[in-house]
């Protein structure tokens, strides 16, 4: 018989102590690839990653429902302004067709001089009535609707006003956006949109978003007007 053993056999005899296996010294947790990073590289980053997520922290902390009642109790809760109410009745019952026209009011109905002024759509044939300037606008992947509404000329804080009224829409926390709104880290808050905190915002255009879909409201409202 040989005297001599393979080296690969005494290298697994004395890493094993006897023939054993040697066991396997792997990290079983995130920890610690983190700590054996760090102490290679002492420069990077290490981001730990929170247990709650972000909606649960804000649930938590927040909007706590018993935090809301302890500051509604003690009066610390500002309250948002109030729906102001309409000013401009209707004039006439307009009518619409399925295409969303609807014909202006008959000469013997007097439209009154309002403060803001929303111009029909121009270049129709044989000089026709175009169509009020309310469109819907459908965003990520048909999940955020809004309503555009273009050509709005005069007081436009007047016309907002009395938007509100008519759509029962709340002042927001941020009020009325514009284009030149910031968020609290500093990025654009007007950039992500109208939302049900902040429903209404001023687009750079000179163009007015409202939250959801109302443009058949707001169509009703001006053609009831005049418009």
């Amino acid at each position: 018989m040989s005297l001599l053993r393979p080296l690969s056999a005494l290298g697994r005899a004395a890493a094993g102590g006897g023939g054993g296996r040697a066991p396997s010294l792997r990290p079983s947790t995130p920890s610690i690839l983190a700590t054996t990073a760090h102490a290679q590289h002492p420069a990077l980053a290490i981001a730990h990653r929170s247990k709650h997520s972000a909606t649960q922290v804000n649930r938590l902390f927040n909007k706590n429902p018993a935090r809301y009642r302890l500051m509604k109790k003690q009066g610390l809760l500002s309250t948002p302004p109030p729906v102001p109410d309409r000013t401009y009745p209707p004039i006439f019952r307009p009518t619409f067709l399925r295409d969303g026209w609807s014909a202006p009011p008959p000469p013997e109905v007097e439209v009154p001089e309002y403060p803001f002024k929303v111009a029909r759509t121009g270049g129709k044939p044989f000089g026709a009535v175009g169509y009020l300037p309310v469109y819907r606008d459908v965003r990520i992947h048909g999940t955020k609707h809004t309503t555009i509404i273009r050509n709005v000329a005069g007081d436009v804080p007047a016309f907002l006003n009395e938007l509100r009224a008519v759509l029962k829409l709340p002042l927001g926390k941020k009020g009325v956006l514009t284009s030149t709104s910031t968020g609290a880290h500093g990025g654009g808050e007007a950039g992500r949109g109208v939302n049900a905190n902040n429903p209404i915002r001023i687009r750079s255009g000179g163009a007015i978003e409202v939250n959801g879909d109302r443009a058949r409201e707001v169509k009703k409202w001006l053609a009831g007007l005049g418009f």
